[in-house]
């Protein structure tokens, strides 16, 4: 009898570990991924930060895996916000022109806070990576908000 209610436990148990064990497993590998572009930033990178991001459309799509599209890294450079992703995805942004918003929550993507940069070609939506669970929980971490600000102060400078 207690090997049969030790079976129907781990049984139960079985798909919020598997849940846990696959978020866990990404995380890991986006981290490698993020800590090799973080690498290979040219010299005189002003600002960077790692971020998720979904592209256009992919922001409000409703039934999706995941929040995000995937992550990446933000920096400021000559000039220009330069997005890389971990997926090979790239796009540059001119710092004179990009129209830089605050989108805020988006109930659609698990209640996370995102801003997005448009430069009349392509709108990309960026939070900021809080690693293997969306929520940010450690205060000490930037933040969307902080990220979103220092993309907007160098703006403000630039001109």
């Amino acid at each position: 009898m207690e090997i049969l209610i030790i079976m129907i436990v781990l049984f139960a148990l079985f798909p919020l570990i598997l849940i846990l064990g696959v978020a866990f497993w990404a995380a890991k590998s986006r981290k490698k991924k993020q800590e090799l572009l973080k690498n290979s930033l040219p010299e005189g990178v002003k600002f960077s930060a790692l971020v998720r991001f979904n592209s256009g459309n992919q922001q409000d799509k409703f039934l999706k895996f995941k929040a995000f599209e995937g992550s990446g890294i933000l920096y400021v450079h000559d000039g220009f916000i330069e997005f890389k992703s971990t997926k090979g995805l790239t796009h540059r942004f001119d710092l004179n022109s990009a129209k830089i918003y605050w989108e805020g929550e988006n109930l659609v993507n698990g209640l996370l806070k995102w801003f997005s940069i448009s430069d009349g070609n392509q709108k990309m939506y960026f939070n900021v990576e809080s690693g293997v669970f969306i929520f940010h929980t450690d205060p000490s971490k930037t933040t969307t908000k902080q990220i979103y600000e220092s993309l907007v102060l160098e703006q403000i400078n630039r001109k």
